[in-house]
């Protein structure tokens, strides 16, 4: 089976009025489009192109993935997401609390985790996991002079106070963020500034302008902040703290919607949740590894389970012939034309942004002139 799929627009209000639009050649609108999703999930099912058939009737079942463009004009929410036991655990809990589904002060809508690869389109800013302790040192040693609590927790750093015992501090340090979002004007950059420290002032005069106030903001400094080129990747296992900023990027992640959010938003916060799942260890290196598979095929290494994820690249001189298919398979081009090909005789050319769900065939084929994302499920 192969078929071309539509996707579903989601209109949330940090989303672009440009990005997506640009991208899937849509033309102006005056909506702001956060997402696009492509999968079986209930929240935003795909369906065949040119039919009203949801993929789900079409498979006849779910997808262990789900996949989305997604567009962030200004910051998402800091965030975490949790495991599997946590997962059951507080969809369980919130049952019992006869919480409806719907109900916004839901945060765990489904018993899975969410595991999930970020994968940048265009140039994309995202804050991913907790610096380095010596880095973090030197960034509130640098704004001391504008937030004096900063210079007493490097001291408190230095003396091999906790991750978690600072976090949650500045999590509940409202004074702090007030403190800070009205000392912008002090935020220019010095000549004495480190690297860290430059990029520090930057990143609270960016979340001061969107959510003046809030603990979101001193929570940010926190976290390593990552700037990626279209391409690279940053991985977001259960636990790890984070918060895209902007740019456009390719999201895959196992098909769940639970979501413990801490700060920079106007949805549900909850902050104990968030203690209690997040993942405390330093993250020295954010960005996703890659391994050259075959001339023009790259797998980007995550340690997922529900999906595996691939970049094609091909041309009149390299083709990608007779992929193995264990299971489904989505393709998402991003560039240029790539025609796809199965062992059933099927075939469709894709432009880009066009996306297309293979399954029952055991093998595929990619050529063209063209990049193109493979996505393969458990």
């Amino acid at each position: 089976m192969l078929v071309l799929l539509t996707g579903e627009f989601k209109n949330y209000a940090w989303g672009s009025k440009s990005l997506v639009q640009d991208y899937l050649n849509l033309g102006s609108q005056d909506e702001q489009i956060a997402e696009v999703w492509f999968g079986t999930h209930p929240g935003g099912e795909s369906k065949v192109r040119n039919e009203a058939t949801k993929l789900s009737s079409v498979i006849s079942g779910k997808l262990s993935f789900l996949t989305k463009f997604l567009a962030a004009q200004q910051p998402l929410s800091i965030q975490v997401h949790p495991n599997l036991l946590q997962a059951k655990q507080g969809f369980d809990r919130e049952n019992g609390e006869g919480l409806d589904l719907a109900d916004p002060r839901r945060n765990y809508r489904d018993e899975l985790h969410k595991p999930e690869i970020l994968i940048a389109l265009t140039p994309f800013r995202a804050l991913c996991g907790f610096r380095p302790i010596a880095e973090l040192r030197e960034i509130f040693l640098g704004l001391s002079a504008i937030a004096p609590r900063l210079g007493v927790l490097a001291l408190e750093l230095e003396k091999a106070s906790s991750l978690k015992k600072i976090f949650a501090e500045l999590l509940a340090a409202e004074a702090l963020a007030t403190e800070l979002s009205n000392a912008t004007n002090n935020f220019q950059p010095s000549p004495d500034d480190s690297a860290a420290v430059a990029g520090a002032k930057g990143l609270l005069l960016e979340l001061s302008a969107s959510f003046p106030g809030d603990t979101g903001l001193v929570v940010a400094l926190m976290l390593n902040l990552v700037e990626l080129d279209p391409g690279q990747a940053i991985f977001l296992p259960a636990g790890n703290v984070h918060a895209y900023l902007s740019g456009l990027g390719l999201e895959v992640m196992a098909a769940s919607d639970n979501v413990i959010r801490g700060g920079l938003t106007v949805k549900h916060v909850d902050r104990q949740q968030l203690l209690e799942i997040a993942d405390f260890r330093e993250l020295t290196n954010p960005l996703v590894e890659t391994v050259k598979l075959a001339e023009g095929l790259t797998e980007y290494e995550v340690p997922a389970t529900e999906f595996r994820v691939y970049r094609a690249d091909v041309s009149g001189g390299n083709l990608l012939m007779d992929i193995d298919l264990p299971g489904g398979a989505m393709v998402i081009c991003v560039s240029g034309t790539v025609a796809l090909s199965t062992s059933l005789d099927e075939r469709e050319v894709l432009q880009k942004a066009d996306v297309a769900y293979i399954s029952q065939a055991k093998k595929f084929s990619l050529s063209g002139s063209g990049s193109a994302f493979v996505v393969l499920g458990s």
